[in-house]
């Protein structure tokens, strides 16, 4: 899910660019490989990542992350099931929290994620139809004036956010 070229600094200070990609998350000796493979040894002992690919939405990774970090995240990610590691996108997309806060977050179960809703509308009519907002059958024909639009950007304003993921609320 997470890819960084690790790159040698040295090497581009110099003007060469010099960099492996690296699959996270990656065991010790597959990092120490790609230290090698970009020549980082006692001449040249730093390196930044210069690119990284992700299938996070919204996760950024900065040039001079600490990789052991990084990969204790990406760790973290991938032991999720699907419907988490879905949930983890949606937060960092509705948020734009870190990966660890939107991991923190789903780990402790402090979200609700509505993956069937597409919008705030879509939630709006699932919640009035599951009864959230009252006895629809005590209601009448007063349920074909019901408004879901404003009822969806009520929710919006109460915390409740449209992502790709579909619509998630953090608690």
């Amino acid at each position: 899910m997470i890819k960084v070229a690790l790159t040698n600094l040295g090497k581009y200070n110099e003007g060469e660019l010099v960099f492996k990609w690296l699959e996270l998350p990656a065991t010790e000796e597959e990092i120490e490989e790609a230290k090698v493979a970009i020549g980082i040894n006692e001449e040249y002992e730093e390196w930044f990542i210069s690119d990284y690919e992700t299938a996070i939405e919204g996760l950024h990774i900065g040039e001079y992350e600490n990789l052991d970090y990084i990969n204790e995240l990406a760790e973290r990610f991938e032991d999720m099931n699907y419907d988490e590691q879905d949930a983890v996108g949606a937060v960092i997309e509705a948020t734009g929290y870190s990966l660890e806060e939107a991991l923190d977050i789903v780990e402790k179960g402090s979200y609700t994620l509505y993956s069937e809703c597409d919008t705030l509308e879509d939630l709006a009519r699932e919640l009035f139809d599951d009864g959230c907002f009252g006895d629809t059958k005590a209601m009448g024909i007063l349920v074909n004036y019901i408004d879901y639009a404003s009822l969806g950007y009520d929710l919006g304003c109460d915390g409740y956010y449209e992502t790709s993921f579909g619509v998630i609320c953090v608690d």
